[in-house]
């Protein structure tokens, strides 16, 4: 299976490595750019847990993030928890379906004042309404610019692999204004929130049954499966 595995470094050469390992030939073409965003540091005595739902608001939170070490922290997906515990930071859960699910987790702990770092595009959720959670933004995926190139390798792929909300729109978005069939291309989200956001008129979409690579590449093959 030939699996187009469009999110932004460094989580991309690693997603590619877990295809690889499973027999699949991954096709790289970052959509983003991760970079750092300048953020203020709150008290952290004003909170009792912190909310990671991506690797990268570990890795480009800074020095900043020292601050926070004491604080146990609530992950979202396997990714994130591994960035966490590389960090040196107390990993308290890792919630296997999206940031409600984790923030239930912090609930069930006792915490309710939780810091949220973030990048700049977020997910909307429910909030309790027994818990407080502040954001801040400490990393933004910048668009990449892409020509015909970008198009020949979206053709030659059996599946694509989407890893956000964002990365679905944009590469929807890109797909159209490159004249491309949707209903020629097979899509594996994360997530149903991401499937959504790629929209309609695909061939095919399936979804994670959580949001980890290997539970993605299940999908994504059951996809090649069914069309062949």
């Amino acid at each position: 299976m030939k699996i187009l595995i469009i999110r932004p470094q460094p989580g991309n050469d690693a997603s590619a490595a877990r295809a690889q390992k499973a027999g699949h030939t991954p096709i790289q073409l970052p959509f983003f750019e991760i970079r750092a965003r300048n953020w203020d540091a709150p008290d952290p005595a004003e909170f009792d847990a912190l909310l990671i739902t991506s690797a990268n608001a570990v890795r480009h939170a800074g020095n900043q993030l020292a601050a926070f070490a004491a604080l146990p922290v609530h992950a979202v997906g396997k990714n994130s928890a591994d960035a966490v515990r590389a960090a040196g930071l107390d990993l308290a859960s890792t919630g296997s379906n999206g940031a409600e699910q984790a923030i239930e987790n912090a609930r069930n702990e006792g915490h309710r004042r939780l810091l949220w770092l973030a990048g700049e595009d977020q997910t909307t959720f429910a909030i309790p309404a027994d818990m407080h959670i502040e954001t801040r933004i400490v990393y933004a995926a910048d668009p990449v610019e892409l020509g015909e190139v970008a198009q020949q390798m979206i053709l030659q792929a059996d599946v694509v692999a989407l890893h956000s909300a964002r990365a679905a729109e944009h590469f929807a978005h890109f797909v159209d204004a490159a004249g491309i069939n949707r209903n020629t291309v097979d899509l594996a989200a994360f997530s149903q929130g991401i499937a959504d956001a790629a929209g309609r008129g695909w061939r095919a979409i399936a979804v994670a049954e959580r949001p980890e690579d290997q539970a993605l590449l299940s999908a994504a093959h059951t996809l090649v499966r069914i069309a062949s």
